[in-house]
């Protein structure tokens, strides 16, 4: 068998002051609560299609691990190790001894098994993706903690994309027969927290699950999660000043002088790098279909600007053009970047002459260019009404395009638009981020490039998928040979390069903010053990494993 490495689990999160918090620290009680963006909520606790999934994500259900890309670690969670069998055929996943629901009774492999088997027969429950795209032969629980995963062909990945699969309880389940419109309002889960003790149109409390496995470690440290509802991110800085909530995770202008200033005892934010913001091309049509208006639209944008400016100095801003940002900064290919970065820096006198070359003149003297074949230049750049720091962004990118003589317009939709707009490839030019926070950089490439994510994603449909770029995506999941994923990785960084269907922006930070009022524990950049992400299972999990009151 191939084993990966039984990893130490990550110290979760750690004190304020960069302390990491061993288990029984402190004592359990006290309340978390936490913004949600909802109308109303109601008892639904389905994990599957549940109104309130957000809810649900880290709370009442765990995944089997978390991958903590931040601290390069593995949290075992309900699963103690898993292995592949040499020649990654096969995936053997062994469940810890002990555990129990919530209710009291015996979580164990048949549970586990149970609910990654949902998915064979109905889509919209393979949370994993990998029944889909048929990769998975057969599951099946071979012990009372072990569960086999036989495959159709080699893969190394399988484990990357079962942190938002969600094991439930057999004995709920397997009697519910329209899985999708269950509203599981009495929940039997794992997780730290699944009593629910109220329920209201503005506000939802859940509380610790009596029969938690971490319970003899004293874990969770707090009692409950109060989730109070909010119409717009709007109203969350006000929340957060007048000590209402203890966590937000939207953007602050001016941060440091609008929220920690006031209180800076207990007020503090951490915005790490996150994931990379572009803007998206769409190379099926002109001028996009042209790479000199694709390379010449990168170089007349003064980035550092941008961020200054549009994003109040938060971001990181992007140099390099091969498709991934910081958070991926160890897979940075040197040789690539220094053939390409230039493309990536401002110059509008290079962008110009990239124009001029290609016959992009003004030839009505209106003081913006025209395609060569004498038609018009105006595009409209997408971007979400409301999203003000993203806003201003493509505001500026206008202004700077404007300067080397391109006409392009900032249109602000909704969120529908926008949404519709990226998945069917119906924009012009949108911004937007991509999945360049992940388990491996890969999955970027496998978003931007696969022919498959065509129609499923919001970053495959510029016009560059490929037949080619697919194949060398599946490789790199076929095979666990470090070099040649080395390799893998530098092709698909310069065809990203080349092609440029996608102009770097900034590596956007994590939106982050806490108040340390009546809660402790949280991440800092001194204690940067998870990138403390709300929305995310595994990383919300871990955080909220290590507040506390105080």
């Amino acid at each position: 068998m191939r084993y990966t490495s039984l990893l130490t689990s990550v110290a979760i999160v750690g004190a304020m002051a960069g302390q990491a918090i061993a288990a029984g620290d402190h004592a359990q009680g006290g309340t978390l609560t936490v913004p949600i963006i909802t109308t109303t909520f109601v008892e639904d606790f389905n994990p599957f299609s549940g109104a309130q999934i957000e809810l649900i994500r880290g709370t009442m259900f765990e995944p089997l691990y978390v991958h903590n890309a931040m601290a390069g670690e593995i949290n075992w969670r309900l699963a103690e190790s898993f292995s592949y069998s040499d020649d990654l055929k096969s995936w053997t996943v062994k469940i810890k001894d002990g555990l129990t629901w919530s209710d009291g009774e015996t979580l164990d492999a048949a549970d586990v098994a149970f609910s990654l088997n949902l998915g064979k027969d109905d889509a919209t429950l393979d949370k994993s993706g990998k029944w889909a795209d048929g990769l998975i032969k057969s599951i099946t629980a071979t012990a009372d903690n072990t569960v086999v995963v036989e495959f159709n062909r080699a893969d190394a990945t399988f484990d990357w994309y079962l942190e938002d699969t969600y094991i439930v309880p057999e004995h709920v389940w397997a009697g519910i027969e329209d899985k999708l419109t269950f509203k599981n309002a009495n929940p039997v889960g794992s997780g730290p927290i699944t009593e629910v003790t109220a329920v209201r149109d503005n506000q939802i409390e859940i509380c610790r699950n009596p029969n938690y496995y971490k319970a003899d470690q004293g874990l969770p440290y707090l009692d409950c999660i109060k989730f109070r509802q909010y119409s717009d991110n709007s109203q969350i800085q006000p929340a957060l000043m007048a000590d209402e909530i203890d966590w937000g995770s939207n953007f602050i202008a001016d941060i440091d002088k609008t929220y920690v200033e006031p209180s800076p005892e207990t007020h503090g934010y951490w915005y790490p790098a996150n994931d990379l913001i572009n803007i998206y091309l769409n190379t099926r049509e002109a001028p996009f279909s042209d790479i000199a208006f694709r390379q010449a639209f990168s170089m007349a944008l003064d980035r550092d600007t941008i961020v200054d400016l549009a994003a109040y100095g938060y971001p990181t801003a992007e140099r390099h053009v091969t498709g991934i940002g910081e958070f991926f900064k160890t897979s940075f290919n040197d040789d690539v970047n220094a053939k390409y970065d230039h493309l990536a820096e401002y110059n509008p006198d290079a962008a110009m002459k990239l124009l001029d070359d290609a016959g992009y003149k003004d030839v009505d003297g209106d003081g913006f260019r025209e395609n060569p074949d004498g038609s018009a230049i105006d595009f409209d750049i997408h971007v979400v009404n409301g999203w003000t720091d993203w806003v201003q962004t493509v505001q500026m990118t206008t202004e700077y395009l404007a300067e080397v003589g391109i006409k392009a317009n900032t249109r602000a939709v909704d969120w529908s638009v926008y949404d519709g707009a990226l998945k069917e490839g119906t924009y012009q030019a949108s911004i937007n981020w991509s999945v360049t926070n992940n388990v491996d950089p890969i999955l970027a490439y496998r978003d931007y490039f696969h022919p498959s994510r065509e129609g499923q994603s919001w970053h495959t449909n510029h016009g560059k998928a490929s037949a080619d770029m697919g194949a060398l995506v599946d490789e790199y999941g076929q095979t666990d040979d470090a070099a040649r994923r080395t390799e893998i990785l530098a092709s698909l960084m310069e065809y990203t390069a080349e092609e440029l269907p996608f102009v770097p922006l900034f590596s956007n930070p994590t939106w982050y903010q806490y108040n340390a009022t009546r809660v402790g524990g949280w991440p800092t950049a001194d204690n940067a053990t998870v990138q403390p992400v709300f929305y995310s299972t595994g990383r919300k999990l871990l955080v909220f494993e290590g507040l506390y009151a105080k």
